[in-house]
């Protein structure tokens, strides 16, 4: 991994929501979700902006309390979970316009690395066909039958 490295989320099979600082992520084709705590939802913000590694660390060293190499080692950890779980992948950097702002806090919080949890209790569910069948008001359908059920014979 090098400082100018860019990830980005896998859409449309990975989707993701913020709840008060934990992050709640479901990769969709593999039917596993994950939860992070408030860091690794600071640094998927980060990636959703397409920061670069080093901008993420440079971010991270502005609001926590702890060393640059502590930072760059957790950081690193965490984007290699996140790919090898297939949520984050390589991109391109997104403008320079577009990035978040990376203001330090008036006072730094203790650092902890970020911790990412995979659950996969629910794999069948997820993977059901009717959650892939959607109105469009977002509930799901019954998916349709492309062919007629044979008429049962009388003998």
């Amino acid at each position: 991994m090098k400082a100018e490295d860019v990830y980005q989320v896998n859409s449309p099979r990975v989707i993701f929501e913020n709840i008060d600082g934990e992050l709640i992520l479901v990769h969709m084709e593999r039917g596993a979700y994950y939860t992070t705590d408030e860091v690794g939802a600071e640094l998927w913000g980060l990636i959703e902006a397409r920061c670069s590694v080093s901008d993420m660390c440079d971010a991270l060293g502005a609001r926590y309390d702890a060393d640059s190499e502590m930072i760059e080692h957790a950081v690193a950890a965490f984007l290699a979970r996140l790919a090898a779980e297939d949520l984050v992948s390589n991109g391109e950097a997104a403008s320079p316009g577009a990035r978040p702002d990376l203001a330090a806090p008036a006072e730094k919080r203790p650092f902890r690395p970020p911790l990412l949890q995979t659950y996969r209790d629910m794999q069948d569910m997820l993977s059901l066909d009717p959650i892939h069948d959607v109105e469009a008001a977002g509930w799901p359908v019954p998916k349709a039958e492309s062919d007629p059920p044979p008429a049962s014979r009388i003998a």
